[in-house]
C-alpha cells in the first residue's frame, strides 16, 4: 500500500484533441480541468492526498504504450485509440464519456460523414466512384474508419474505387481541400462543416458544402484509466464526472476538447461499434496507427 503522499494521478492528451487553437491555450485549459478534478478527486474516501499532474501531450501509439504501463494514469483519448490500446493491455477501462452537443442535442455520441462541395456535381455517393477522397489520419474513428465502413457497406471499396486517395492530416484540412476543389469528397465528423465555417475565407462553408452520407451512431471521446483497484476505479470515475460539472471543469472541457459540455459514465463495452468496424474492414493496428521513424 503506498503512502497518501504517493498518491499521484497522472492526465494526458493527444496533441490534437481539439484543432485551430494553439497548444499553450489548450494546455491552459486542460489543467483549468486538471484543477476542478484533483478538488474533487481530494473529496472521496482514502483520497485525500491525491495530486493530479498533467503530462505533456503525446500522440495516439505514444498514449496507448504510456497507460498500458503506468498505474494511476488517466488519458483523454479518441475511440480508436482506446480500442486499440485495450487489444493491448486489458488493464485500462473507458470509464467516462465526452459529451457533445449533436443535433442540437447533448448527448454521449455523434457522427462522421461524407461530405463533396456543392458544384462538385455529386449528388449521391455512387457518383463519388472514380472521384478523389481526402481522409484525415489513418488512426482517426471519424476522420477515416468509420467513413471507410460506410463507403464498404455501399459497396465502394475505400482506395481502390477512387482515382486518387490522400490522408491530408485533419478535420479541417480535409474540410478545406474539398471547399477549394483539391478533393471531390471529404470525411470528418459532424461539425466538421460549421466548424470550417468559423475560420476566415470559409464563411458561407455551409452553403457550399453538403453532407452525402452520415453514419450511425459513434461513441464519443472517451476518458481512460489504468487504475487497478476496483473502489479507487470507482472514486475517480465519480470526480471526473463532478469535475466536468463544475464552472471551472466544464469552461476547460468546451475550450480543450470540442466543445465538450461535461462527462458522462461510460463503460469499454460502449466502443464494441468501434471494434466492429476495425474488424469488417481487416486492418490491425500496425495498419493505422503511425509507425516510428
Amino acid at each position: 500500500m503506498q503512502a497518501a503522499s504517493e498518491l499521484v494521478f497522472r492526465l494526458g492528451y493527444y496533441p490534437w484533441i481539439t484543432q485551430n487553437k494553439p497548444a499553450d491555450q489548450i494546455r491552459t485549459s486542460v489543467n483549468l480541468f486538471a484543477t476542478a478534478f484533483e478538488k474533487e478527486l481530494q473529496k472521496e474516501k482514502g483520497l485525500a492526498q491525491a495530486k493530479v499532474v498533467v503530462t505533456d501531450p503525446v500522440d495516439v501509439p505514444q498514449q496507448i504504450d504510456r497507460i498500458a504501463t503506468n498505474e494511476r494514469t488517466i488519458e483523454l483519448m479518441n475511440p480508436l485509440g482506446f480500442v486499440f490500446g485495450q487489444s493491448k493491455s486489458k488493464k485500462i477501462e473507458a470509464v467516462a464519456v465526452a459529451q457533445r452537443i449533436v443535433d442540437g442535442k447533448v448527448g454521449v455520441t455523434y457522427f462522421a460523414q461524407l461530405y463533396t462541395h456543392v458544384d462538385s456535381g455529386i449528388s449521391t455517393i455512387a457518383q463519388a466512384i472514380q472521384k478523389s477522397v481526402g481522409y484525415g489520419v489513418p488512426f482517426s474513428t471519424s476522420n477515416f474508419l468509420i467513413p471507410a465502413l460506410d463507403l464498404s457497406k455501399n459497396r465502394i471499396h475505400p482506395f481502390c474505387d477512387f482515382k486518387s486517395v490522400q490522408f491530408l492530416g485533419g478535420h479541417d484540412i480535409v474540410a478545406q481541400a474539398v471547399y477549394n476543389r483539391q478533393v471531390a469528397l471529404g470525411a470528418g465528423h459532424d461539425g466538421v462543416i460549421i466548424d470550417l465555417s468559423k475560420q476566415p475565407g470559409f464563411e458561407n462553408a455551409q452553403s457550399k458544402l453538403k453532407t452525402l452520407l452520415r453514419s450511425a451512431p459513434i461513441p464519443s471521446d472517451p476518458v481512460v484509466v489504468n487504475i487497478p483497484d476496483n473502489d479507487e476505479r470507482k472514486n475517480v470515475t465519480a470526480a471526473l464526472i463532478r469535475a466536468g460539472a463544475t464552472d471551472d471543469g466544464k469552461r476547460a472541457l468546451a475550450d480543450f476538447w470540442g466543445n465538450t459540455q461535461g462527462l458522462a459514465a461510460a463503460s469499454s463495452d460502449d466502443y464494441n461499434v468501434v471494434k466492429t468496424a476495425i474488424n469488417d474492414l481487416h486492418f490491425k493496428s500496425e495498419d493505422l496507427l503511425p509507425k516510428a521513424h
